[in-house]
Formats: C-alpha cells, sequence, structure tokens
C-alpha cells in the first residue's frame, strides 16, 4: 500500500516540477518585459536632436504611459518571483515527503529482511543443536 502512495508523491512531484520549470519561464518573462520597457523609455530621453515643443510633449507624455507600463510590470514580475518561490516551498515539502516514504519503504524491507535471516539463523542453529545432540546420543 505505501509503495502505490509513494507512486502516487513520486508523480506529484514530477508534476510539481514541471510547474515549477513554467512558473520560471513565466518570471524571466516578465523580467525581461520590466528590461525593454526601460531601454525604450531610455531611448525616449532628450536627446541633442532639435528642440520642437510638440515633439517633447509628446516624448513626456509617452514617458509618462510608459512609466505607468514599467510600474505595473515590476509588478507583474514581482508577483511571478513571488508565485515561483512559493511554489518551490511547496516543492522541496513534496521532495521530503517522497524522500521519507523511500527511506521509510527501505527501512521497512532491511527489517523484514533481518527478520527473515534471523529466522533462517534460528533454524540452522537448531538444526545443529539437533545434530549435536544426535551425535552426543550415539
Amino acid at each position: 500500500m505505501l509503495k502505490s502512495y509513494l507512486g502516487l508523491q513520486q508523480d506529484a512531484l514530477e508534476s510539481m516540477g514541471k510547474e515549477r520549470q513554467r512558473l520560471r519561464d513565466l518570471a524571466m518573462r516578465e523580467e525581461q518585459r520590466a528590461v525593454k520597457l526601460r531601454e525604450v523609455i531610455d531611448t525616449l530621453q532628450p536627446g541633442s536632436a532639435s528642440f520642437h515643443p510638440l515633439l517633447w510633449q509628446n516624448k513626456q507624455q509617452m514617458q509618462g504611459q510608459l512609466r505607468h507600463l514599467l510600474d505595473h510590470q515590476l509588478q507583474q514580475s514581482a508577483l511571478a518571483r513571488v508565485d515561483l518561490s512559493r511554489h518551490e516551498g511547496q516543492l522541496l515539502k513534496q521532495f521530503g515527503r517522497v524522500k521519507g516514504l523511500e527511506l521509510l519503504l527501505d527501512k521497512r524491507e532491511l527489517d523484514k529482511r533481518q527478520r527473515h535471516e534471523a529466522g533462517e539463523q534460528r533454524q540452522l542453529d537448531e538444526l545443529a543443536s539437533l545434530r549435536h545432540r544426535a551425535l552426543q546420543g550415539r
């Protein structure tokens, strides 16, 4: 029964590992989006180009909108990292559960083998004792 339960727990661990990879990829994408937005904002900084009030006003408005998007993107990135961190904690618990079950099953198997060997040794000892008594009785 424990072996089938261990199998279920191992399957859960495997699916959690796949989910972890998906969350890690998502977090990386969110961070890359934030980096790209920063790059776009940096390209809109006033340069040495000729000054035109309408152009300057448009750039200012675009920078404001992009900063708002960047703030939102940074929040998304932080949320993705928090989700990943939470999931990794759950993954570690599941890993501990699986390892604990494996150790328990190994210990039970070792105990069973030792009991079996001890029983065989008792039988051999009894046979040796009977043989010794039979030889003494001659």
